[in-house]
């Protein structure tokens, strides 16, 4: 039973049934013998009048119709339908004089719910339409209040995005380097956080972060890490010992099943030194001006796991001396873990050929045809958040 149905097998608001048959006689027919149930019901002659009926009546639940009718007939009816998605999602009963086995399958290909042949018994008109048409209206009810909520559940998303992007950084020109992004949420929103953070002293802060899963609950976790990031970077001159703080505060503040993935990096502008650490990460890549990849390798547990007091978790600070040239690329793993058109991942090997392959380009067109290359997935739909920070030094 529909939550729309009550006891009394009536409905709330009353259902709404559009009986189009060009006779007078067989309109009362059906509209008296279905009063008892609780209908509201409009009348049409013909097909275009069913038209402009269903223009002005939006909630009509359910339509009864004839197929031999003057000025538009049930066939010529049928195929408006197919064409208007709202009246598509009118269930349609047919009831019509007409047996053979090519207009019952012309019909019922077109959409239809069911199918009577005139004139209906006593039986189907006291037992058999009457529950036709209960369950066709409860069809129509339940497929409207789906509709509806995925309409809400759809402008929610589309909001958290909106709110999404003051996540993303806002400036492209930074102390001592050039640098580019790529953002693509698999859900609209995603858990993948990305910043460039003024440090006190004149340093730069980079951090690139991964939160497992999808979608809305990510995304409410990266919006955690926006808010704790800058903090323990500014008052730490650590990467390891920010991750350390960082860790604690996803412990208390996440579910147990959700953790993260971070990279965290100092940058010194004045003498080009990098300071930084990884939780789990993909190694960032450091390329040179010939061409030649080099990860920044370091194996440690991801973020909101273990305690502090647990001896697996150790954070520790790398340092690397970047020169003029250099470009590194730091990824989270929906990167490598795309798929092309033929469905395989592109995987970090295919992702070092393109930066070798590109590495004339500048950061902006090298994003570029990283998203290219992306667009290749199948269906343009991506498994997993995609986030990629390109920076030339």
């Amino acid at each position: 039973m529909s939550h729309h149905e009550n006891q009394q097998g009536h409905w709330d608001p009353p259902a709404s049934i559009l009986v189009v048959d060009d006779s007078r006689l067989n309109r009362n027919l059906l509209t008296q013998s279905l009063t008892q149930n609780g209908y509201r019901f409009f009348e049409a002659a013909h097909g275009r009048e069913a038209m402009e009926i269903l223009s002005r009546h939006p909630e009509v639940d359910l339509i009864l119709l004839d197929l031999m009718m003057p000025e538009m007939d049930g066939f010529a009816f049928l195929k408006w339908r197919m064409d208007n998605p709202e009246a598509r999602g009118v269930p349609v009963i047919v009831n019509s004089s007409l047996d053979d086995v090519e207009s019952l399958t012309k019909v019922l290909v077109m959409d239809c719910y069911d199918y009577f042949v005139k004139p209906l018994s006593e039986m189907d008109l006291e037992l058999v339409l009457p529950l036709k048409i209960r369950n066709a209206v409860n069809s129509r009810r339940m497929m409207a209040d789906l509709q509806n909520k995925n309409q809400i559940m759809a402008d929610e998303v589309d909001l958290a995005a909106r709110y999404q992007q003051f996540l993303l950084p806002k400036q492209a020109e930074l102390p001592g380097l050039k640098a580019a992004w790529l953002f693509l949420p698999c859900r609209g929103v995603g858990g993948d956080y990305f910043d460039f953070l003024e440090l006190p002293g004149g340093d730069l802060g980079l951090v690139v972060a991964d939160v497992s899963g999808h979608g809305v609950a990510s995304a409410m976790t990266a919006t955690i890490l926006k808010a704790l990031v800058p903090r323990y970077m500014g008052a730490q001159n650590s990467p390891a010992t920010a991750l350390e703080l960082l860790n604690e505060d996803l412990l208390r503040l996440t579910p147990e099943d959700v953790f993260v993935t971070c990279f965290l990096g100092r940058y010194d502008p004045r003498d080009k030194s990098l300071r930084w650490c990884l939780a789990g990460h993909p190694s960032p890549l450091l390329q040179d001006s010939s061409g030649r990849i080099v990860p920044l390798e370091q194996s440690s547990p991801f973020l909101g796991v273990f305690s502090t007091e647990q001896p697996l978790l150790q954070y520790c600070d790398r340092q690397s001396q970047l020169t003029s040239g250099q470009r590194l690329v730091i990824y989270t793993d929906g990167l490598v873990d795309a798929p092309n058109a033929q469905g395989k991942p592109m995987g970090l090997e295919r992702l070092e050929q393109l930066l070798e392959q590109h590495r004339a380009l500048a950061a902006g067109q090298l994003a570029e045809k990283l998203a290219a290359e992306l667009g290749q997935c199948d269906g343009n739909h991506l498994p997993d958040d995609v986030a990629v920070i390109i920076m030339d030094f």
